[in-house]
């Protein structure tokens, strides 16, 4: 009865908690894709592709703060409330609540995180790089708008295309302009596509004509034109990163860079963090009667910002070799942990 009231009412918070901060996330994200949606980089429907494959990548940035937020309250309600008086008073010391806190909350929750850090996250960080290539890199045709300027920073050049023919992956009545050195090109064609010659993608306009325009020296030059293709650079991967991000944890770890095997530990660390805020949380829970629980509250925020900076300070040390790989952060979450059982188990 006691395992399945501790697991009520620290894992329902626990959810509720990691829904309302994933949420507030993903708003946080929405507004950038609703921009790129707007001005057509990307289709109608990307913004719920893109949703779904960054939830697994945002949620373990969240769980181990939700899940100590979610026991410290709710363990800090039971002392308050002088539940953990009673549950004293018929032999169930804090040790005793801490191993079930462990045992049917904790380490739930660290197997969950493991499953997001080792598989979901690569996996998601992954297909989401892909897609969004696959969004930037769509054709002109399918991205270009009639009746709206289009630019293309890469080149330095902005598209108009008055119509479309959707059917034939054409756009119509074109007007381009490039900006190149002391030099501006301007380009009106009837008609224009875009072909792919060599794995390259390629603006073609058709029976145009093109005026350049000259600074220095000032003069005006005219070519008309059959055809005239423009080179379209596509959008590639965010660089070692993000596929260090996208990689397995055992291909990290088989990697001779010390970067990357510590990515493959800290995955791990991730995890090691929640039964140590789980400790914490019934440590500074502990029966104080007539405290009010701000004070716990407050002060478990104190600590798991101290305690992720902590963290996340060695962790970095080792990934830029500053520190050797057995200096990654175990040790430090294993002093946490047992100063926290001292605080657990010391008498009142």
């Amino acid at each position: 009865m006691l395992t399945w009231y501790l697991c009520r009412e620290i894992l329902k918070p626990f959810i509720l908690i990691t829904a309302i901060l994933s949420a507030l996330l993903v708003a946080g994200e929405m507004s950038e894709i609703l921009g790129r949606v707007v001005s057509g980089q990307y289709s109608d429907w990307a913004i719920l592709a893109i949703i779904g494959y960054q939830l697994p990548i945002l949620i373990p940035e969240l769980l181990p703060a939700a899940f100590f937020l979610a026991a410290l309250t709710s363990l800090n309600r039971m002392s308050e409330e002088s539940e953990r008086i009673i549950l004293h008073a018929i032999g169930q010391s804090d040790s005793d609540i801490l191993k079930q806190v462990l045992l049917y909350t904790a380490l739930p929750a660290m197997v969950v995180m493991l499953a997001f850090t080792h598989w979901l996250t690569p996996v998601s960080q992954g297909n989401l790089t892909r897609y969004l290539i696959e969004q930037q890199n769509r054709p002109l045709t399918d991205i270009v708008t009639p009746g709206d300027f289009y630019s293309l920073n890469q080149r330095n050049t902005t598209l108009y295309a008055q119509r479309s023919n959707p059917s034939e992956g054409t756009l119509l009545s074109v007007f381009m302009v490039r900006a190149e050195d002391d030099r501006i090109a301007v380009n009106t064609a009837p008609s224009a596509r875009i072909e792919t010659q060599q794995q390259r993608q390629y603006l073609t306009l058709f029976n145009g004509a093109q005026r350049i325009f000259s600074l220095t020296p000032d003069e005006t030059e005219k070519i008309d034109y059959r055809q005239f293709a423009l080179y379209i650079p596509s959008a590639e991967s965010g660089g070692s990163s993000s596929s260090r991000d996208a990689s397995s944890t055992a291909a990290l770890w088989q990697s001779n860079r010390q970067s990357n095997r510590s990515d493959a530990i800290e995955r791990s660390m991730l995890a090691g963090l929640i039964p140590v805020l789980a400790i914490w949380a019934v440590a500074l829970t502990r029966v104080k009667p007539r405290k009010g629980k701000v004070g716990a509250v407050a002060m478990g925020i104190v600590l798991y910002i101290i305690f992720t900076f902590g963290q996340q300070t060695l962790q970095t040390a080792v990934e830029k070799g500053q520190l050797p790989l057995i200096a990654s952060p175990w040790w430090y979450l294993g002093f946490l942990a047992l100063v926290g059982v001292a605080l657990v188990r010391r008498h009142r």
